[in-house]
């Protein structure tokens, strides 16, 4: 049997002082009397885990009959056939478990585009100045959530912080103009002779302030916030130079670059606004709604406070990313997919919880909620999809279960065995102390014996009066 070091915890304080034969013993002996209460335990711990495994089979049982019932039968034979190759598939392919998931194919995101483009360049021999200018521009989208975030603080923390704020602030200032600075100077790689590194902000034409559509409550009246901040430091990617401007520069090339990584982050953007808001929504549903106390309360709303600032950001990020892709001149296809985030669109109701509640039959789920779906994938209906991987999800918690049942079955064998070994075993050690006339080591191996013959039939009865109980219910 293992060893349980927690137990081990009630005598390391007296065995800090021992010496390391004296603190070996004591182990040693914790250790044995441990093992020895798990052995005489086991029959209590047997019965507990097949009860458990009765339930589970009940429930997991029922659950997959209703599917089961339900189901088209020509769509049980193909599921089952899946299963099977899934199953036999596993460990050489551990790929083929997706069958127990959702089959559908996330819109790509701002690093997979970044790593096909690189690997792109690479594939053609570009030329030097044009191998890194992915990575480039993913840096300039990156330096551009960060501007965005260090807005945002700056602008909710108002001109009375403290001076750890202060100074916190001053550090992400002086490390986001490093970042600039690194990328300006690159800038002259990548977009030619024609860009010049001293261009003022004003002539790029281009706010950040207009571009961050958050609660006004969320921020203070006044910030410290001066022109010449990194945070509002246009950097000099191509969608703010304007098509026309990386034309005269050589570089239009570079547009459907950029492009292609402002997709892919408008999809992690809507991907982490997806998260935040089912997290919002579970917050109402728990934390809020079952709070019975001020305090309860208090911690409650500063979860959905600490929630909704983190949606605010990101609808940020977004409508930011949005503004720029719409400067890259894209196509229907791209106007489509990518709409204007709405306030209405990213309340929460508490009505989730309630399928049954009023006034949600004409409710649909704003556009972003079927962002990551891919339109080009498999033509199968969602609803078979989904009762697709309910069945099979229902199925492998029933099979589970039985063979949970199977095992603990096979656990209460082993232990009757071992009991009567055990018993058969201290038997021969003690006639072979009366052959030797040792009175007291054959005193002590018949006490050994008989009580694991206790330990065998007690064990043996409870088992066998616990499993005829189970039929009996079953039969019922």
């Amino acid at each position: 049997m293992e060893t349980l070091w927690a137990h081990l915890n009630l005598i390391s304080p007296a065995a800090q002082g021992m010496s390391s034969p004296h603190r070996q013993e004591c182990l040693d002996y914790q250790m044995n009397d441990s093992n020895f209460c798990k052995m005489i335990c086991m029959k209590r711990t047997l019965c507990r885990k097949y009860k458990l495994a009765m339930n589970g089979i009940t429930e997991s049982g029922k659950a997959f009959d209703r599917l089961d019932e339900a189901a088209p039968a020509h769509l049980k034979t193909e599921w089952s056939a899946r299963e099977r190759r899934a199953q036999s598939s596993r460990l050489n392919d551990p790929e083929a478990m997706d069958e127990y998931e959702i089959n559908i194919k996330k819109a790509p995101s701002r690093k997979e585009i970044e790593l096909r483009l690189l690997e792109e360049g690479s594939a053609h021999n570009a030329a030097p100045s044009r191998r890194s200018v992915a990575m480039w521009i993913s840096t300039g989208l990156a330096i551009k959530e960060a501007q965005i975030a260090l807005l945002i603080e700056v602008r909710r923390m108002g001109r009375r912080s403290t001076e750890t704020q202060r100074l916190d602030i001053t550090w992400q200032r002086d490390r986001l103009q490093g970042q600039i600075d690194g990328f300006t100077q690159s800038a002259l790689t990548h977009l030619g002779e024609g860009f010049d590194a001293d261009d003022e902000p004003d002539d790029l034409n281009v706010d950040i302030l207009d571009d961050l559509d958050d609660d006004p409550a969320d921020f203070s009246k006044t910030s410290d916030t001066w022109t010449n901040s990194p945070e509002l430091t246009v950097i000099p990617l191509p969608s703010n130079l304007g098509v026309d401007q990386c034309r005269r520069c050589m570089a239009e090339d570079l547009i459907p670059l950029e492009m292609s990584l402002c997709e892919g982050q408008a999809n992690d953007t809507l991907h982490n606004l997806w998260i935040h808001l089912c997290n919002k929504a579970v917050l109402f549903q728990t934390a809020v709604g079952q709070a019975k106390s001020q305090a309860l309360k208090t911690r409650a709303w500063s979860q959905v406070t600490s929630v909704q600032q983190a949606v605010s950001l990101h609808v940020s990020i977004y409508t930011k990313t949005r503004k720029q892709m719409m400067k890259l001149e894209p196509g229907q296809d791209q106007l489509q997919k990518y709409k204007p985030l709405l306030r209405k669109q990213l309340k929460i109701s508490t009505a989730v919880g309630d399928p049954n509640a009023r006034g949600q039959r004409n409710e649909s789920l704003a556009w972003f909620w079927s962002v990551e779906v891919d339109l080009g994938g498999p033509d199968q209906s969602w609803n078979e999809e989904f009762y697709q991987v309910h069945w099979l999800r229902e199925k492998a918690l029933r099979d589970r279960w039985k063979e949970e049942m199977t095992l603990v079955q096979l656990e209460m064998d082993w232990t009757c065995h071992y009991f009567s070994w055990r018993a058969t075993q201290w038997g021969d050690q003690m006639r072979e102390s009366l052959e030797k006339r040792l009175l007291g080591h054959a005193c002590y191996s018949r006490r050994q014996s008989q009580m694991y013959s206790l330990l065998a039939q007690d064990a043996q009865a409870v088992f066998q009066d616990l499993q005829s109980v189970s039929i009996k219910t079953r039969d019922e």
